[in-house]
């Protein structure tokens, strides 16, 4: 595998130990893997080095991988300051399980022997690290990398009302189709609750394991407190359940107003006709159904309107990266100087409009466990409280005038700092065998 290829930057470890002195030299540590010198010079203090030819490695953050001569995986990791990171790493000793080495402990290790060669990619931002890292260990620890990663998984629902037995089930990785899948949901309880609320809702089956026996099931207690038609049993059949479950979806996916003014209208004729206590029946049934437009579920809907357009930081002050999620699908764009904004945010909102069509003919909606864990990535910074950079859902895009104008006022002052994802593999024991 071309590592270099894959990170964009490498170089071998130890780095090239340099003369002494000479222009442009400042105090640096030494290079880890130099030889000490007999200059009383050196014994005096630390050793003046070019820092570009001691530690070839930006501040910057981004992902950087460790490895032997052979090209064997030492560490994959992540940092805010990739040349801090690395260098404090290579620098000390490690425990075989990643912990800080204990004074008790024998089994230590010391990277400086073992590294060979460095790779790393620059990212500005902590969204762009969390999605290189996710990138990058999808493809050299494909058995680990979701143990490393810094986000944790979103939850969908999924029904398919043409189905057999037609139901609405939780899960955290996307169904094949056919079928619909709504979300995201940032829990599992949330998207637990969603299910329960339309079941209240629409008097849909609770038990699918009685559902699955149908027409041959035995109602249960929801048939005879009039909560539940028994398709189970066959009290209605299962083509008329479906058109149920189908104007459920349609309610789930959106179409909400129209059910609540049914509601509300019948409600009203009942109480003309003094039955009141139907009455108060369909007010707490209407009460339950607009518990769906919770906080909680401001995401859910099918994912195929799950489109975003990101904005993060650059590099420095003065440029922005925009990130394109089409149907779940990250892409990210080219880095863009603020003074150059306004012809860009043009591109940005033709890429956000014409995207998503250009990406259902294609097969990348059809690996499902990597189309979810980029929703669950995405997910993860809409669920923070002020998610760094700037989230715009593809509905909302204003003008690229007015777009501009918010990019350039969000990205004026510098932001606080940013809690920089913890990701990183552990390291071997010992050099792995030739």
């Amino acid at each position: 595998m071309d590592l270099a290829g894959l990170f964009g930057h490498a170089v071998d470890f130890p780095f090239p130990c340099a003369p002494v002195g000479g222009a442009h030299t400042q105090p640096v540590s030494p290079s880890p893997g130099c030889p000490p010198t007999d200059d009383p010079a050196d014994q005096a203090g630390p050793k003046k080095e070019p820092v570009e030819r001691t530690a070839p490695l930006p501040s910057t953050g981004g992902v950087y991988l460790l490895t032997t001569a052979e090209d064997h995986i030492v560490q994959l990791a992540s940092s805010g300051n990739l040349r801090r990171a690395i260098l404090n790493r290579l620098a000390g000793q490690v425990e075989n399980d990643g912990q800080p080495p204990s004074p008790h402990s024998r089994k230590r290790i010391d990277l400086a022997e073992i590294v060979r060669r460095i790779c790393w990619r620059t990212a500005h931002s902590a969204f762009e690290i969390s999605y290189e890292y996710w990138r990058l260990a999808r493809v050299l620890q494909p058995e680990t990398y979701l143990k490393q990663v810094a986000f944790g998984p979103a939850w969908f629902v999924h029904v398919d009302p043409a189905s057999d037995i037609p139901r609405f089930l939780v899960c955290k990785v996307l169904r094949s189709p056919p079928g619909v899948e709504l979300g995201p949901f940032f829990t599992n309880s949330d998207a637990t609750r969603f299910v329960q609320i339309l079941e209240d809702g629409f008097d849909l089956c609770r038990y699918d394991h009685i559902l699955e026996q149908a027409p041959r099931g035995k109602a249960c207690a929801y048939f005879d407190m009039g909560r539940c038609p028994a398709p189970c049993d066959g009290t209605i059949p299962m083509s008329r359940y479906r058109k149920m479950v189908a104007d459920t979806l349609a309610f789930a996916a959106g179409d909400r107003q129209s059910v609540y003014g049914r509601c509300e209208a019948a409600m009203r004729e009942a109480a003309g006709r003094q039955a009141y206590e139907e009455a108060a029946r369909i007010k707490l049934r209407l009460a339950r159904l607009r518990e769906i437009e919770h906080q909680a579920f401001a995401h859910a809907g099918p994912l195929e309107r799950f489109n975003w357009l990101i904005v993060q930081r650059g590099g420095g002050r003065t440029k922005v990266k925009p990130f394109f999620v089409r149907a779940g699908v990250i892409t990210p764009g080219e880095t863009v100087a603020l003074k150059q904004l306004d012809a860009a945010v043009t591109r940005w909102s033709d890429e956000m409009a014409t995207g998503v069509g250009n990406l259902k003919s294609s097969t990348v909606l059809s690996d499902h466990q990597s189309l979810s864990e980029q929703i669950w990535l995405v997910s993860h910074f809409l669920g923070k409280k002020d998610p760094p950079g700037l989230f715009l859902h593809a509905n909302l895009l204003p003008p690229p005038a007015d777009l501009a104008a918010i990019v350039r006022e969000r990205f004026r002052k510098p932001e606080p700092p940013e809690v920089e994802p913890t990701v990183s593999s552990q390291e071997p024991a010992s050099p792995p065998s030739p």
